[in-house]
């Protein structure tokens, strides 16, 4: 197995542990089976590949095996040995090898069965060496399969660990968003507040200007009376004293105008404070529930029912949501996405890709994309526009599906029958149900049920799943999410058939899962997760299936999943 030698070992592979064929030398100067160099390259990626013996990296030449050097000793030896393959007995030099002591584990010659292992089970050598092949084939292959289970568990970790980098930078965006929600609410109360101040303190700086003008005026005028008063007691005229005399008297310097002068002091006062509900530590308390804390949810891996056959990135850019998406059984096949920016715009825009993500063009009409099912429009927001927002749904059948949210805040449900005639009208019959401003609905194959995700409202802070029957207009039941979830923001929901059974999953954005919700019985019941602790799945927003039953979902930032249901 290594470079050189004289005895039999040396000519015997270390990979395939028989005698050399085309042996060829590795930098690291050990020698292999050209075959066995490309059967252990072939297991690795990059061009590179661990030397078995020494665990040395090894790269591969362009020319493949062919390009390292052949060791021509060992060659000639290997052939020497296929000329001559006999092997001679240790302790009796003279005699060959031809039995295997079954107790004592080794090969013998005739001479040492008849003296040291005279009393032991022996078979033919040649026929041991085949069954111990044998034992080494199925090690290897029992090998081969571990060290592929290992590399799978080695990619599906280090993909578990690029998910968590991913998810710590949701997380923080998600605290440094709130963080800055805060900052600009509190520059916006501080500014209402300073302008307050102002309002209020020029409000009253005008009652004092006009007290201060009046008692101002009321001292010029006590000055003016006295400047008169005592240019009468300086003058020698009897005339100006009389006239003088006569109006203090009954003029302006009388009693009662004297006194009318005399100010009475300030009967009110004012000064602005500052009026707030809540001390410092509630509200130490109330920012801190709102940026959140950290905590550390447990979701236990299971037998997946679906994985993972494609994923591709879609939007150019960086911070966006995929709201809708919904899969196009044409010719080819093509995913069509709508997008929610920042800046939400009156229509968002649509993108069409192939199945591979290749993108393809823009996407002016959210409408029908399948027969089975149409693409959602844009995010149900009170007063997000005038008029009717539609949001399309399913077409089951002959029967459309759609749900709008009229100017009242409040939900409507279309059904609109096609007829095939095209020269034919529509027929449409409508009915309300009680539910607000929604983001997202869904149909089960009955046509009875209607799953809504229904967006919150003051006080509320969470979105709600709501399950309504047809022509029902309260909700039968609304859902619950595990009690170990500190949060839980659903975003999407999808009828689905799983295991042979009807199910309803949910898109939980908040905790990177899909929750698999039992319908049955009219009432909302959370079962268990949908590929728990898959790597792809951080911040899920769009949700939907093909007539494939394949699973097209879309996460916060533009990845696109595809799902297939693995046959059990």
């Amino acid at each position: 197995m290594a470079t050189g030698g004289n005895d039999a070992e040396s000519a015997i592979c270390a990979v395939c542990l028989d005698i050399y064929r085309d042996p060829k030398f590795l930098p690291c100067h050990h020698t292999f089976c050209a075959q066995c160099i490309t059967d252990v390259a072939n297991r690795h990626t990059g061009g590179t590949f661990p030397c078995p013996s020494c665990r040395k990296p090894t790269s591969l030449p362009q020319g493949g095996v062919a390009a390292p050097q052949a060791n021509f000793y060992i060659k000639k030896q290997s052939e020497n040995n296929e000329e001559n393959s006999e092997e001679m007995c240790k302790l009796h030099k003279k005699r060959e090898l031809e039995l295997f002591c079954v107790r004592c584990q080794e090969a013998i010659c005739i001479n040492c069965k008849m003296t040291k292992h005279e009393q032991h089970q022996t078979d033919d050598l040649h026929t041991a060496i085949q069954h111990k092949h044998k034992e080494l084939l199925t090690k290897k292959t029992l090998l081969q399969k571990a060290e592929k289970h290992l590399r799978e568990s080695l990619k599906t970790t280090r993909a578990e660990q690029q998910a968590l980098l991913d998810k710590k930078a949701a997380v923080e965006k998600n605290i440094r968003d709130r963080h800055a929600v805060m900052v600009a609410a509190a520059d916006k109360f501080r500014d209402e507040a300073l302008g307050s101040l102002c309002s209020v303190s020029t409000d009253i700086d005008i009652g004092i200007d006009q007290i201060l003008k009046q008692q101002e005026g009321d001292l010029e005028k006590c000055f003016d009376i006295q400047r008169q008063v005592e240019r009468a007691c300086n003058s020698g005229r009897a005339s100006d004293v009389i006239t003088v005399v006569q109006e203090m008297k009954t003029g302006r310097g009388s009693e009662q105008a004297i006194k009318k002068l005399t100010p009475q002091g300030l009967e009110t006062v004012y000064r602005p404070v500052l009026s707030f509900k809540v001390t410092g530590n509630v509200i130490l308390q109330t920012t801190r529930d709102f940026v959140g804390t950290v905590t550390k949810m447990e979701m236990e891996v299971a037998a997946p029912e679906v994985r993972v056959v494609k994923r591709f990135p879609c939007g150019l850019e960086a911070d966006i949501e995929v709201f809708s998406l919904c899969h196009d059984d044409e010719d080819p096949p093509v995913v069509r996405v709508s997008f929610e920016r920042r800046q939400l715009k009156e229509d968002a825009p649509g993108e069409l890709y192939s199945e591979d993500g290749q993108y393809k063009q823009n996407d002016d009409e959210v409408g029908k994309v399948s027969n089975k099912r149409y693409a959602k429009g844009n995010n149900m927001r009170p007063g997000f526009r005038a008029g009717y927002i539609d949001t399309y749904c399913k077409s089951l059948n002959t029967a459309h599906f759609r749900m709008n949210n009229n100017l009242s805040g409040k939900a409507e449900v279309d059904i609109v029958t096609v007829s095939i005639d095209p020269f034919k009208a529509e027929h449409k019959t409508q009915f309300n149900i009680n539910v607000g401003a929604h983001r997202a609905f869904d149909v089960d194959d009955t046509e009875q049920f209607f799953v809504v995700v229904e967006e919150p409202q003051l006080p509320d802070v969470w979105r709600k799943v709501k399950l309504y029957r047809r022509q029902r207009v309260k909700a039968i039941s609304t859902y619950s999410p595990p009690a170990h979830l500190p949060c839980y923001q659903p975003s999407d929901v999808c009828f689905y058939r799983l295991g042979g059974q009807n199910v309803l999953l949910v898109t939980d954005e908040e905790n990177d899962a899909i929750h698999v919700v039992d319908v049955s019985g009219g009432c909302l019941r959370f079962v268990r997760y949908l590929a728990p602790g898959c790597p792809w799945l951080i911040q899920p927003t769009a949700i939907t299936v093909d007539l494939s039953a394949r699973l097209w979902l879309a996460c916060r930032g533009g990845t696109i999943i595809c799902m297939e249901p693995v046959d059990t």
